[in-house]
């Protein structure tokens, strides 16, 4: 076979441009120590490598329509006001439930019913040095009679409390929160048992259809996390039978089940009032204080544009060889208790706020350039510098603007984790669903600038 060979000359434009690209992707493929050869060597003046870190970038807050939040294993009990955020207030509505029958000595003699909720020793946000005013209820509906549940759904409950405590969480310090419930349905639970009418679980939901405990409105502390699931949060009947020769307790366990978080925000006063009903539609940091916003749990996210990246392709004889974006929060924004997200996601969106998916329907993260892992940011302190931010390495989207035809290539979605594979159920058990981490971060207009995009390439010298 024979192949025909061309010469561009030893000055030409395209041939240095070719050789920039081919090294450039080298690169991404390499690791440090490997050898790189090369087969020309061209003249190293006529090359330039440049930086700039003046890109425009357009910041902009989303809300979504729902978040999926059954079967989250964390269960989010609090109130807390927030500056930014306004009144964000978390409950869980849960099932107990029995394997089998319940069957109790006659000679037995009742105790209490107990709801025992175990700490998720990970997560709380806000002060936990306030109080919190809990109150639980008892549901007028089975939550399993319906297959998902969102932030915003709720389930009837009956107006009439059956507990109520208030405590100021230890949630590093200490395993269990308890609470009594009400006398009159354990012995009701406890004479059933007695009298062999509670043979099932059914018997049970019938008494008791499942429980909701809400903190206060007027509340301003933590919201606190609790595990659920088979070993650690259950509705406990406590009951005895006294003997001449000795005093036995004994209890019987309702494990809980089910359950699903309600989430709500209350943005009245602040500027996340602005946010259009139409989650199509983006507010511009422009028309709120120069601010852009991100929040788990009620669905709030970041969005961010490089509109005028494209135009970079116009600059004759150049190609880009890196884009690192830097976010930097609000630093007013950043208490001891509101802190911001360990760790940051970048997702795909199109005009409309819709996100980008890949051939299995999953929503389309950005991906390290030459590869497959998704792009990602844990957040840095430089204790020399005293900065703290996230950083990503954007590559991969600064290239494909500038190798698009239209330059219609979407934006950036910021959020506090990555989705889930669970089909349609995008956020089911993932972290933006079960807390409520938050994020504040100022424009390029701002007086607290929390944007910059770091943009090296190279530029030919033409002849």
């Amino acid at each position: 076979m024979k192949f025909n060979s061309y010469s561009f000359g030893e000055s030409s434009i395209v041939f240095k441009l070719l050789i920039i690209i081919g090294f450039a992707f080298s690169l991404t493929a390499c690791e440090w120590g490997d050898e790189i050869k090369s087969l020309s060597q061209p003249d190293a003046d006529d090359f330039a490598v440049l930086h700039t870190d003046t890109v425009t970038i357009q910041l902009s807050t989303i809300g979504t329509d729902s978040i999926m939040t059954g079967g989250a294993p964390r269960m989010l009990f609090g109130t807390y006001k927030d500056p930014y955020f306004g009144k964000v207030r978390a409950m869980n509505f849960f099932q107990p439930t029995v394997e089998s029958g319940v069957s109790i000595a006659q000679e037995a003699e009742y105790d209490s019913l107990i709801l025992s909720l175990r700490y998720d020793n990970s997560y709380s946000y806000g002060d936990t040095t306030k109080p919190m005013n809990l109150t639980v209820y008892k549901l007028l509906a089975d939550i399993l009679d319906k297959t998902s549940y969102w932030n915003h759904n709720s389930t009837a409950y009956d107006p009439t409390p059956i507990g109520k405590k208030t405590i100021v969480p230890r949630p590093t310090t200490t395993q269990l929160f308890q609470v009594r419930l009400s006398d009159a349905i354990g012995k009701q639970v406890f004479e059933m048992a007695k009298n062999n009418q509670l043979t099932s679980n059914t018997d049970w939901i019938n008494v008791v259809k499942g429980l909701v405990m809400m903190p206060a409105t007027t509340d301003n502390g933590p919201v606190i996390g609790f595990k659920w699931g088979i070993d650690s949060s259950s509705v406990q009947l406590h009951y005895h039978t006294p003997s001449v020769s000795e005093y036995k307790k004994d209890s019987t366990i309702f494990k809980i089940t089910a359950s699903y978080n309600q989430i709500v925000a209350d943005p009245a006063g602040t500027q996340l009032a602005k946010i259009p009903a139409n989650k199509r539609l983006s507010l511009p940091s422009a028309q709120s204080g120069n601010l852009a916003f991100m929040e788990a749990g009620t669905g709030i996210m970041m969005r961010v544009d490089l509109p005028y990246l494209r135009y970079f392709k116009s600059t004759p004889y150049t190609a880009i060889n890196k884009a690192i974006l830097r976010v930097k929060p609000v630093r007013a924004s950043i208490t001891d208790f509101l802190r911001v997200p360990r760790v940051l996601y970048i997702y795909r969106v199109d005009k409309n706020n819709q996100f980008y998916t890949d051939g299995n329907g999953a929503p389309l993260p950005v991906y390290m350039l030459g590869g497959t892992t998704p792009v990602f940011s844990t957040y840095r302190k430089d204790l020399i510098k005293n900065e703290e931010y996230y950083e990503f390495d954007i590559s991969s989207y600064a290239t494909e603007i500038m190798t698009s035809e239209t330059g219609d290539v979407g934006g950036l979605i910021i959020r506090s984790s990555q989705f889930s594979s669970s089909g349609s159920y995008r956020d089911a058990g993932t972290e933006y669903s079960m807390s409520v981490d938050r994020l504040v971060v100022g424009d390029q207009f701002s007086s607290d600038k929390g944007l910059e995009l770091s943009l090296y390439y190279t530029r030919v010298k033409p002849k």
